[in-house]
Order: structure tokens, then sequence, then C-alpha cells
């Protein structure tokens, strides 16, 4: 699984639009997109590949210093994407472990 860094930092008022903007890209080019957060890109995308359900590629698209902030930012984007999202839940499990907190798309073709 691929695994790129194509993200913003800063308010949640500065950069929700141009997120929701992003996802909308990706739901036009891939047929399953999954959204998540954690503070260990690396190890996250290691097991999302370990669980072999075909994720192609891991991109992170928000990084904070904020557990406030991330969980917020990955509930709205999944409420606002519900449709086209194979999350289970809105979010709220939050980020195991210490910051930066990094908001992440899976996506499959």
């Amino acid at each position: 699984m691929e695994l790129t860094y194509d993200y913003w930092k800063g308010h949640l008022v500065n950069v929700e639009t141009q997120l929701k903007q992003s996802v909308n890209a990706y739901i036009q080019h891939y047929s399953e997109i999954k959204i998540g957060i954690t503070c260990n890109p690396d190890r996250r995308k290691s097991e999302h590949h370990r669980s072999k359900k075909g994720w192609e590629k891991m991109v992170i698209k928000y990084e904070t210093q904020s557990v406030k902030y991330i969980n917020a930012i990955e509930k709205t984007l999944i409420d606002y994407h519900w449709d086209y999202v194979t999350n289970e839940v809105g979010g709220g499990g939050g980020p195991n472990g210490t910051p930066p907190y990094y908001l992440y798309v899976l996506l499959k073709k």
C-alpha cells in the first residue's frame, strides 16, 4: 500500500472546506473511501495493509497537535460524506498516543 502526504495544518475553520473538496475529488475517482485518524501513519498503514481489505493508498490530509481538532474534523468529514465512505461509525475513537495527530483517507479503485 502506498502512503502519501498531501495535507494541511491549521485551525479547522481555515481547512474544513479544502478537506471536504479533497474528499469529494477522491469520491469521483475511487470506488471505496475510508476516513480515519492516527498518530503513527506508518504503523496504521501497515495495520490496514495486513487487514487484506484491498486498500491501495493511504493519503495524509490533515495534521494537528490538538485531539479536539482531529476528532472534530474526522467526525465532520465522515458525516458530510456519509453516503460515500465505508466507515462503520461516524468517528470518535480518538487517536492513541502523542501528537502530532493525522487525519487520513484510505482509497481503493
